[in-house]
C-alpha cells in the first residue's frame, strides 16, 4: 500500500469540492451577519500498487491451471474473487464508498501495476485460465480475476460517492506499466521410434455462459500466458443539495 499516491489528487479534489460547497452554501458570511458552520467533508479512499521487478521464471512441460467455474451464481452485495495458476501473478480488488450528508463527499481510487525487467521462458507449457458457468443471475458488484500463466496483473476498482448534502465526486487513478520484459514461448521436441513430436505452448481463457441475467456492475478479468495487465473501473458520483 502507497498512501502517499493517492495525497495529491486527493487534496486538489477536495479543494475544488470544498468550493463548490462554499459558493452554494455561503459559508463564512451568512444570513444577517451571523457566520456558517465550516462546511466538513466525508472521504473514502484506497490505494494500492503492485510491483513485479526483476523476476525469473522457467516452465518445462508446466500445467498451469486456473478456474473460477460454477462460482458467485446468485450472488448480490459485494462479491469478489482472485484466482491465480503459475508465477508471479497479481491480483487485487479495491472497492471505496464514501456517503454522507457532509458539505462534500469523496471516493477516490488509485491503482498502480508496474511490471519490468521480468523474465519467463516457457516450454511446452499449458497456462489454461477459465470463469466458465459463474456469476449468472448476480446483482450488485460482481468482481473476478481469473489467470494462468506469469508475471499478470488484473484489477477490479469501485469508487461510489453519493451525497445528500451538496457536492459529491468521484475518482479512479490507474497506471498500468510493462517494460524491459522478456518472454520466450518455445516448443519442446519428443522423438519416438517412428516420427518427432512437437509439443507447443497452449494458452487458454475462456468465460463461456457467464454472467448471464446479472445487474449492477460486473467486472470479470480472465489471462492466460505472461505479462497481462488488465483493470476494470467503475465510478459513481451522486449528490444534491435541498
Amino acid at each position: 500500500m502507497k498512501p502517499t499516491m493517492a495525497l495529491k489528487p486527493l487534496v486538489f479534489a477536495l479543494t475544488a469540492l470544498m468550493a463548490v460547497a462554499a459558493n452554494a452554501g455561503g459559508y463564512g458570511g451568512g444570513h444577517g451577519g451571523h457566520p456558517q458552520p465550516d462546511p466538513t467533508a466525508t472521504v473514502a479512499a484506497v490505494s494500492d500498487a503492485q510491483s513485479s521487478h526483476g523476476n525469473g521464471v522457467l516452465n518445462l512441460g508446466t500445467q498451469n491451471n486456473a478456474s473460477a467455474n460454477n462460482s458467485l451464481n446468485g450472488s448480490s452485495g459485494n462479491a469478489q474473487a482472485n484466482i491465480a495458476s503459475g508465477d508471479g501473478n497479481q491480483q487485487d480488488n479495491q472497492t471505496a464508498i464514501a456517503a454522507g450528508d457532509a458539505d462534500a463527499v469523496f471516493a477516490l481510487g488509485t491503482i498502480t501495476q508496474d511490471n519490468r525487467n521480468n523474465i519467463s521462458v516457457q516450454v511446452a507449457t499449458h497456462n489454461n485460465a477459465s470463469l466458465n458457468n459463474s456469476g449468472n443471475g448476480s446483482s450488485g458488484n460482481l468482481g473476478v480475476n481469473a489467470t494462468a500463466g506469469n508475471f499478470n496483473q488484473q484489477k477490479n476498482q469501485l469508487a461510489i460517492a453519493s451525497a445528500s448534502g451538496a457536492a459529491a465526486a468521484a475518482s479512479s487513478n490507474t497506471t498500468q506499466t510493462s517494460v524491459d520484459n522478456a518472454y520466450l514461448n518455445t516448443v519442446a521436441v519428443q522423438s519416438g521410434h517412428h516420427s518427432t513430436t512437437y509439443l507447443p505452448v497452449v494458452n487458454n481463457a475462456s468465460a463461456n455462459n457467464s454472467l448471464n441475467g446479472s445487474s449492477g456492475n460486473l467486472g470479470a478479468n480472465i489471462s492466460a500466458g505472461v505479462g497481462n495487465q488488465q483493470g476494470n473501473t467503475t465510478v459513481i458520483s451522486s449528490g444534491m443539495r435541498f
